[in-house]
């Protein structure tokens, strides 16, 4: 990972695997790579992390954002589940669409609530 400053937020370059942290909290992570895998820790109270597809084209990038076991993704449409990615897949991937997630400190369905979501962010079958 790198440090950037995009936006003026604190932003982190994604180019591999990376396992986030609850000191990663309030960070943008950029991804720059292809078939990337985020994995998130155990849900928090207040834990919020932004994804940015960081490619210079649309379909150039598809990465997937992985719960902890027991924890599941809840809004954007998504059917209630745990231990699912949330997923950007090459197909529907554009350039800088970007989305906010945010930790409920409740593991289960309800762990991580969507904030916001500009682009298709879909949920691992």
């Amino acid at each position: 990972m790198t440090l950037n400053s995009h936006f003026n937020r604190s932003a982190t370059d994604v180019t591999g695997n990376v396992t986030l942290t609850a000191a990663d909290s309030g960070k943008t992570f950029v991804v720059k790579a292809d078939g990337v895998v985020i994995t998130l820790p155990s849900t928090a109270l207040g834990l919020t992390y932004t994804f940015k597809n960081g490619s210079r084209y649309d379909g150039e990038y598809a990465y997937a954002v992985s719960p902890a076991a027991a924890d599941g993704f809840t809004g954007n449409g998504f059917t209630a589940a745990i231990n699912k990615d949330a997923v950007v897949a090459k197909a529907t991937s554009r350039a800088k669409d970007e989305f906010t997630i945010f930790g409920t400190g409740t593991a289960g369905v309800t762990a991580w609530t969507f904030q916001s979501v500009m682009g298709t962010i879909t949920r691992e079958a």
